[in-house]
């Protein structure tokens, strides 16, 4: 279901408003009579009288749906809704960001389902593009439609307003380390110990900051590391390298354990301390990029490809759920194989 403003050109060289609804897969026209001529001077008048009846006829056939017994004719509230599925910070994060523009918007704390349509969607995108990075945008409107389906599917509405509301994910450059800036981190101390071996450790493994976080000793047999993903929820085994199995050494060297105890005890420390440590570490070591925590898992991607091993095993590795999540990291070594194929000396 949609409505939208369009406009007709006419043989004086005016514009002839009109609403184009497509609703339960046929299309129609209302012709509203609002005609605008050429430098007219309430053009921006006229478009925001169209606009406010396409937003009362998309309230009026919006709220034809709502005879479905597990709604109260869509007053319930959205945004209580949403945080019921909230399953971790990027969800909790993406719902505030939805109540800021709630707030702005409709000057309301709750949001009523029927108040979620197709332009309010298309609102929320526009709102979230200018106060946000492209990609933070794109994460929060998936986890919008996310939200809707699953509403969907437990027959609270009866289509996603959101299905054809998108944002296009611009590929970004992801700051890894190279071999030699590893080794030379590796031979600069730091008194932040359990940073260092944390981020070495996803170093040679490409764990996510989560799964170390909830990393235990139980988890690690026979030289294999099993775990559920927390952010993907797979289960996943991974064989553990020579310098993985060297920093596990180190921490088991530390005091004794029990299966449930943490390998690394940093559950409750803030990632932004951890990020701002490891890029004091850094500069000690004479590395100047700008490091996080997440900067080991591209360092892991691209040190397993350019060691040659096959991108479809590295996605494994890595738990992506497509091997075109991977390809990103193959672009890497690309570039960095063009690079080095530009410094070769012209003998011609």
């Amino acid at each position: 279901m949609s409505i939208k403003v369009r406009s007709k050109k006419l043989s004086n060289g005016s514009e002839s408003l009109y609403l184009d609804k497509y609703y339960k897969g046929t299309r129609e026209y209302e012709f509203l009579n609002i005609k605008i001529k050429k430098n007219d001077p309430e053009r921006k008048q006229k478009k925001e009288l169209a606009e406010r009846i396409r937003s009362k006829r998309e309230s009026q056939l919006y709220s034809t749906f709502y005879d479905i017994p597990n709604l109260s004719n869509g007053n319930d509230d959205f945004l209580e809704y949403y945080k019921s599925d909230c399953k971790d910070s990027s969800y909790k994060a993406s719902l505030n960001k939805l109540k800021k523009f709630t707030k702005e918007k409709l000057n309301s704390k709750t949001l009523p389902f029927k108040k979620v349509t197709e332009k309010f969607c298309e609102d929320y995108k526009e709102w979230l593009l200018k106060n946000m990075g492209n990609n933070t945008a794109w994460v929060y409107v998936i986890k919008l439609k996310t939200v809707l389906y699953k509403a969907v599917r437990e027959k609270i509405i009866p289509y996603n307003p959101a299905k054809y509301i998108s944002v296009k994910f611009q590929e970004v450059e992801r700051e890894y380390l190279t071999e030699e800036e590893l080794r030379k981190l590796i031979k600069t101390p730091t008194k932040h110990t359990l940073y260092r071996n944390a981020f070495l450790f996803a170093c040679f493994t490409g764990l996510r900051i989560s799964d170390i976080k909830a990393l235990t000793w139980g988890q690690i047999r026979n030289d294999k590391l099993y775990f559920r993903q927390k952010k993907t929820k797979g289960m996943e085994y991974l064989p553990l390298s020579p310098s993985a199995k060297k920093i596990l050494e180190e921490r088991n060297g530390i005091s004794n354990h029990n299966p449930d105890d943490n390998v690394f005890d940093m559950e409750k420390k803030k990632t932004e301390r951890i990020g701002a440590k490891l890029r004091e570490w850094a500069s000690d070591a004479g590395i100047e990029k700008y490091i996080t925590f997440h900067t080991s898992r591209h360092t892991f991607a691209t040190l397993s490809l350019s060691s040659e091993i096959d991108i479809y095993t590295v996605s494994k590795l890595l738990g992506h759920k497509s091997v075109k999540m991977t390809e990103i990291y193959a672009k890497i070594i690309n570039k960095k194989a063009d690079e080095a194929v530009s410094k070769l000396p012209n003998l011609l």
